[in-house]
């Protein structure tokens, strides 16, 4: 019976991806910024965003604005199979499923019931979340394997020197993948401290220590763009979280659910549920057990960590400890046991919800193609685009015109001086935007001072559709 369950969680995940992937989640331009790299690291061995020449000094030459595990794993991937964005959607879905798979058996190393680790299981592979965020070509899911891989090697029975070691490692690749993973490092610390003593800790340490070296070395000889480019990225995040309200980060951190609100809710009476039952815990026995107290340094480092960076991103995270969370309340003898089930069911619905929407009363996959060919037809006698478009034509741009020089957006935010950048933004002869409010103040003004033609329109889809954007075409007269 439970061969049966784990064999049909796994079956409707993979077929709610198989029937979505080339289409949603919606092409970002993010995906773009890190494919540009990593396509180059396949083709020349070298992690250039030629996507970005022109408009932040070094992309050409070295990227260095994000640290480099995900796009070398990218790289590699493209330089075994098609060089698509298929294929790092691919990628990651399996990598999704095989985090997943890693964290049901980390639960039952904790000694977690079948049941209740199958319900950890299929609370990840449902979320819309998940599929939303972890399966477009960026490091989350990367992130995620590395980091629970690394607690898998800090959980083993075995007391020897290598699974401290090899802990910090993959803690540390999982940082190097994307920064976000760093607030991990308490999680793994706590239980190689628990397992492998204080001696065990300076092997983690050793073993963490080692690829950020390797990161330093390869930063080193170019020390002024990193400066520039990593260090805009650290000013944005900075900003952001000083222009974000309360209220806003809610909104981020719920955006990508399914049913948002009613998930939020829920979220809220489970984290007060486990909440309550620790208090129980610690009340009758003085003390809670390792397994509980994994699970609140875990939910604490994540919910901080998210309150720091206010990235929608980035909430991706929190779906393990919450599936951890999710678990422990399965083992309950008491009415709180109901609450993991409803939120299985409420993903469920949310994953056959967005299957309605998108291809049953519409044809997602026909109606992205024809905005693409607006989008097209409207470039026809352009040769250089600046792109900053929701979903994001890049690649089928690329396709039926590979001499078209094509760029990609700088986030308004950053704060890179407009001379860097003016040069290249004149060469433009067509700008393609999705918001206007978001537009660079340097580029709006050039806007401002030319001869264009605007061109504007929506995709025709009810606003619940995850296609349901503007775009704004400009092309010089």
């Amino acid at each position: 019976m439970a061969y049966a369950s784990f064999c049909i969680i796994s079956l409707v995940y993979f077929f709610h991806v198989g029937i979505n992937l080339a289409v949603f989640p919606v092409v970002w331009p993010d995906e773009v910024l890190f494919y540009s790299p990593a396509f180059s690291f396949s083709q020349s061995g070298e992690l250039k965003t030629e996507v970005l020449k022109g408009l932040i000094p070094g992309m050409e030459f070295k990227t260095l604005w994000m640290p480099p595990v995900y796009l070398l794993f990218s790289g590699l991937s493209l330089s075994i199979f098609p060089d698509t964005l298929i294929t790092l959607r691919l990628a990651n879905v399996c990598l999704i499923y095989l985090t997943a798979f890693a964290f049901y058996r980390l639960l039952k190393r904790f000694s977690i019931s079948e049941v209740a680790a199958q319900i950890a299981f299929v609370s990840i592979l449902w979320e819309p979340l998940v599929f939303r965020f972890g399966t477009v070509a960026r490091m989350e899911a990367l992130t995620s394997f590395c980091f629970i891989i690394s607690l898998v090697f800090a959980s083993n029975p075995k007391k020897n020197t290598w699974n401290p070691f090899l802990s910090g490692l993959l803690l540390s690749f999982a940082a190097l993948s994307h920064p976000f993973g760093a607030f991990f490092g308490l999680v793994s610390l706590f239980l190689v401290y628990q397992n492998f003593g204080i001696r065990g800790v300076t092997y983690f340490v050793f073993g963490g220590v080692i690829p950020v070296l390797g990161w330093i070395i390869y930063i080193h000889p170019n020390w002024d763009w990193f400066q520039i480019q990593f260090g805009a990225q650290l000013t944005r995040k900075q900003n952001l979280l000083k222009t974000f309200t309360l209220i806003d980060k809610i909104k981020i951190f719920s955006f990508g659910f399914g049913f948002s609100k009613i998930r939020l809710v829920l979220i809220l009476i489970e984290l007060l549920s486990l909440g309550f039952i620790s208090y129980k815990l610690y009340k009758r026995y003085h003390s809670i057990s390792k397994t509980w107290i994994l699970f609140w340094i875990w939910t604490g480092s994540v919910l901080f960590a998210l309150y720091s960076s206010s990235e929608g991103w980035y909430v991706f995270h929190i779906i393990f400890p919450l599936s951890f969370g999710m678990a422990l309340l399965a083992e309950e003898k008491s009415i709180l046991n109901r609450i993991p089930k409803f939120g299985i069911l409420l993903s469920l619905s949310a994953m056959i919800y967005i299957s309605q929407i998108h291809w049953s009363k519409t044809d997602a996959g026909e109606i992205q193609n024809a905005h693409f060919q607006n989008i097209s037809s409207s470039l026809v006698h352009s040769k250089a685009v600046y792109l900053q478009s929701l979903p994001d034509p890049y690649f089928y741009l690329k396709s039926i015109r590979p001499d078209l020089d094509i760029l990609e957006f700088i986030p308004g935010e950053l704060e890179i001086p407009s001379e860097t950048f003016l040069k290249t933004i004149h060469s433009r002869d067509s700008f393609v935007f999705y918001d206007e409010s978001l537009i660079n103040e340097a580029i709006r003004d050039y806007l401002k001072s030319g001869n264009w033609i605007r061109v504007e329109w929506e995709i025709p889809v009810p606003s619940n559709h995850w296609l349901h954007y503007k775009t704004i075409v400009y092309t010089k007269k």
